[in-house]
């Protein structure tokens, strides 16, 4: 987050996203230890939280994708992933259970999104003319952070509570080990969003 203050100036849109971005994962991460600490049941914020990140990455990725199609259907998702998120909170997992649900619907159209854009990429004329190179590009870095991430995170989401239901007793070793692959792959997310910032300096020298 320091890094992100520090520089903000130089931030285009894309990456002023980005930070919002980093600055709830930073209330998501406070937030969830203080109420799960009070409160015991922290559940209800993640899944609010999650809603929350999809909107601003909603945000993010309808800057940096070109293609008018595409930018209005991130604008019209949002409508029928709000009625998931409803559905699930309010009446399929519940207030008090991982809304695994939820949070599976939006990392799949996530990583539709970061799909799009790498394809944009490769495809991008105006960057062939010009001799740019994809990996000079903040936003080839921002985004691959997000794709690594939300890959890791994937399956931890789609498996949760079914792992939770299981009573195998090979489901401890099973959870444990998807939650690794989860963490690392969000280590890695701020690397490469950090590498993004200095690319981002690099650019408005």
């Amino acid at each position: 987050m320091i890094p992100f203050l520090i520089y903000f100036k130089v931030l285009d849109k894309g990456g002023k996203w980005m930070f919002y971005y980093l600055l709830s994962s930073l209330i998501f991460a406070y937030g969830s230890l203080f109420i799960g600490h009070f409160w015991k049941n922290n559940m209800w914020f993640f899944s609010i939280m999650y809603f929350a990140q999809f909107v601003i990455l909603s945000r993010f990725f309808q800057i940096i994708i070109k293609n008018e199609l595409v930018k209005r259907c991130i604008t019209l998702i949002l409508l029928p992933v709000f009625i998931i998120f409803l559905a699930d909170f309010l009446k399929l997992e519940g207030l008090y259970a991982y809304n695994s649900y939820f949070a599976t619907a939006k990392t799949f159209i996530l990583l539709i999104y970061g799909a799009i854009f790498f394809w944009q990429l490769l495809k991008d004329e105006e960057l062939i003319k010009k001799s740019i190179f994809i990996n000079s590009l903040p936003n080839f870095w921002y985004n691959a952070g997000l794709f690594i991430y939300h890959c890791g995170a994937f399956m931890l989401f789609l498996a949760y509570n079914l792992l939770q239901q299981a009573k195998e007793p090979t489901v401890p070793r099973t959870m444990n080990l998807t939650i690794s692959i989860s963490y690392i792959a969000a280590i890695i997310q701020l690397i490469l969003i950090y590498i993004g910032l200095v690319k981002a300096k690099k650019m408005r020298r």
